[in-house]
């Protein structure tokens, strides 16, 4: 099975080769999410040319100690023709790590001094759950072909600098209740600190955002967005959630987000993970788990 991670201006877009298996249900390792953040400013997503940052990868899979390699680079982004992106130059930053070397997926890039700021970064690569990149990284050794990775972002600039929407520890709750991120376990769940629910049963997971999620945008006129949309995204291990994905406008007040989630019929751990970003290359995410009895 192949999955595609295509974050294009913040944009992810994700695809199966099954089109019965859910969005929402992780069953296999997949690539979920990016968070950019700038050197000495980790809140900004936009580094400046001649700044350092670090792009990290979600990776989910159903195992609690998944193995995986990848290869990554980044490079100036050429014109877009097309849903593909490509590289105006040479690759500025790169690193290809073998199988178990290095979690999670992360690229340390130096952007070049003399870049043009109203231009664009370009992230790629592969992902390669239990394997390892070839030899120049364009793909996986051994029969699985890998997850593909495309990132774009944008370049700090005068006026417009995007910063990284946030999903604090106290923005989700479970029925209500606070929902702390605790390190997920093998074999029995019970008095582990995770909410402890019955089997079949229904749930409400909520997601509370911020006004200061959404950045300003430059505007040209009256017409135009005067901040940013996000989109917020929900997985599981296991169980049924009412959607993976949905949209908060650019004018919309409604920033306390929920969906029912129904407990699977088999006891053990379903994990979570939510991941929000604002289609400019900004992103948050964080993952929490329950325990079925």
């Amino acid at each position: 099975m192949k999955r595609a991670l295509l974050l294009t201006m913040g944009l992810l877009l994700g695809g199966c080769d099954d089109p019965l298996k859910t969005v929402e249900l992780v069953e296999d390792p997949r690539v979920l999410g990016a968070r950019v953040e700038v050197e000495g400013d980790a809140g900004r997503a936009a580094p400046a040319p001649g700044e350092h940052a670090t792009v990290t990868l979600l990776v989910a899979t159903p195992e609690l100690e998944p193995s995986f390699g990848f290869a990554l680079s980044a490079c100036a982004a050429a014109p877009r023709q097309g849903a593909r992106g490509r590289c105006a130059g040479p690759a500025f930053s790169q690193i290809s790590a073998e199988n178990g070397e290095q979690a999670p997926p992360r690229l340390e890039l130096q952007v070049p001094g003399d870049l043009d700021p109203r231009g664009r970064v370009l992230v790629l690569g592969v992902v390669c759950p239990n394997g390892s990149p070839n030899a120049d990284g364009s793909a996986c050794d051994g029969p699985e072909p890998g997850t593909p990775v495309q990132l774009e972002l944008e370049l700090a600039r005068d006026g417009d600098v995007n910063q990284n929407p946030e999903l604090p520890e106290a923005s989700v709750t479970f029925d209500g209740h606070a929902w702390p991120e605790l390190r997920v376990v093998d074999g029995l769940c019970s008095g582990m600190g995770f909410p402890e629910v019955a089997a079949g049963s229904v749930h409400d997971v909520g997601v509370a955002l911020a006004e200061s999620d959404r950045d300003p945008l430059p505007r040209s006129s009256n017409l135009d967005p005067a901040r940013e949309s996000l989109q917020l995204s929900h997985f599981v291990s296991s169980g049924d959630i009412t959607r993976a994905f949905e949209s908060i406008a650019w004018n919309s007040d409604d920033l306390q987000r929920h969906v029912s989630w129904t407990a699977p019929t088999t006891p053990g751990l379903t994990r979570f993970w939510f991941v929000l970003r604002d289609f400019r290359g900004g992103g948050a995410f964080t993952s929490r788990a329950v325990c079925v009895q």
